[in-house]
């Protein structure tokens, strides 16, 4: 059996504040709204040249993914470069660079005024829209965001496929301890060394330009550009439990992963690796399917 990605996650053309929250909010359940923003003038005007045009000299910090850092999360760029190159260079050829939580707005604050938040989530964390830019083939590998927040994710030009699975499969992820990331690869998965993944089942969309994905708080996503791509994202509060898990998570637990890499070296990772390797093996044997 291989990992199971296959169900399309819902779509809707639109929606009322009461029907999200009793549908999709509440019950934490996956949903594409095409029409949330989609009359927004971000969604009429951002492109890869118009962010040229007017930032071309900025310094940007540009990821990609090394396989080296797989089991934590970069919270600073491994490369820097001009916007203007940055961009000419994912329009030229597919490439793996990106810029991700790009604080797009820090550098032109009156493109704020591009969108209204909509009026469908309570405790939205205005103060953090994030915009996310990459090229054709690009990929944010798997992983949960690990302030737990509710996430609303617009792409504004381009498309995205985005791969969701629910937090429940976090030990059959192969998730590494103190951190919300996996080494799994779900476009060519090695069933020898993660053979849980047999035995989970996510969902899929193909986020296109104006349509807006609700992914719930610590759901795992797998995002692939299929596209030169523009994204913003603005966050929801979970629950107050959650939101304080997330706290820790991003501050106290990330620090201690932090420290143990510098004093422990290459046997942390193998240490973090055995663990979730172990997670999901008694995993598995819950469920009647015994590991060696």
């Amino acid at each position: 059996m291989a990992i199971d990605y296959s169900k399309e996650i819902e779509t809707v053309n639109s929606i009322t504040y009461e029907e999200f929250q009793e549908n999709f909010y509440k019950p934490q359940i996956p949903v594409k709204i095409k029409n949330l923003l989609s009359d927004s003038r971000a969604n009429a005007k951002w492109s890869p040249k118009f962010f040229k045009r007017h930032l071309s000299d900025l310094e940007v910090g540009v990821f990609d993914n090394n396989p080296e850092l797989l089991d934590r999360s970069q919270k600073t760029a491994p490369h820097t470069m001009r916007f203007g190159d940055y961009i000419d260079m994912i329009e030229e050829k597919p490439t793996d660079a990106r810029l991700h939580l790009f604080n797009v707005f820090k550098h032109m604050p009156d493109l704020v005024k591009d969108f209204e938040y909509p009026d469908i989530a309570d405790r939205i964390l205005k103060s953090l829209p994030f915009a996310f830019i990459g090229g054709e083939g690009s990929v944010a590998r798997l992983h949960r965001d690990m302030d737990n927040s509710n996430v609303f994710l617009t792409e504004f030009w381009g498309r995205k496929k985005v791969v969701l699975f629910s937090p429940d499969y976090d030990d059959l992820l192969y998730k590494y301890p103190f951190t919300t990331h996996s080494a799994v690869d779900i476009e060519n998965p090695d069933y020898d060394k993660f053979p849980g993944l047999q035995h989970v089942q996510g969902e899929h969309t193909i986020l296109e330009k104006g349509e807006t994905l609700f992914m719930p708080c610590k759901y795992w996503h797998h995002i692939k550009y299929l596209s030169v791509g523009i994204g913003m994202s603005f966050r929801s509060l979970g629950s107050v439990s959650t939101t304080v898990e997330g706290v820790i998570q991003a501050s106290v637990v990330s620090t201690i992963d932090d420290l143990a890499r510098v004093a422990f070296g290459n046997s942390w990772h193998t240490f973090k690796s055995d663990w979730a390797q172990e997670r999901a093996n008694r995993a598995l044997n819950e469920v009647g399917i015994y590991t060696s």
